[in-house]
């Protein structure tokens, strides 16, 4: 989980002044947003899948590859200032444990 660090809080048009630049660097890297829910964008890398949730300023990311994860948190990173939060623990009011083979929700 990364917690975007922007100034954009108590702006009016602070939601869209976020999505639209993290929307192009999406599309500009071939990640496709789902048709029934806009804030969740999915690459397919061969056999590999990433799938990327945005909710406001946090960005939630999983894959089925350690490598292209790390390429990709790499690449946001370097494109955007973000703070890594390491592994997910709170989503949305939901406690979340992750062990090696398992996501509890």
């Amino acid at each position: 989980m990364y917690k975007i660090k922007k100034a954009l809080y108590g702006l009016k048009q602070a939601p869209r002044a976020w999505y639209t630049p993290i929307d192009g660097y999406f599309q500009n890297f071939e990640f496709m947003r789902s048709k029934n829910e806009p804030t969740l964008y999915s690459k397919r890398e061969g056999n590999q899948i990433l799938l990327i949730s945005l909710y406001v300023d946090d960005l939630i990311y999983m894959g089925s590859d350690s490598i292209l994860n790390n390429k990709f948190r790499t690449d946001l990173m370097n494109e955007f200032e973000m703070k890594d939060l390491g592994l997910m623990r709170y989503l949305l009011g939901m406690e979340v444990h992750q062990c090696q083979e398992e996501i509890f929700v």
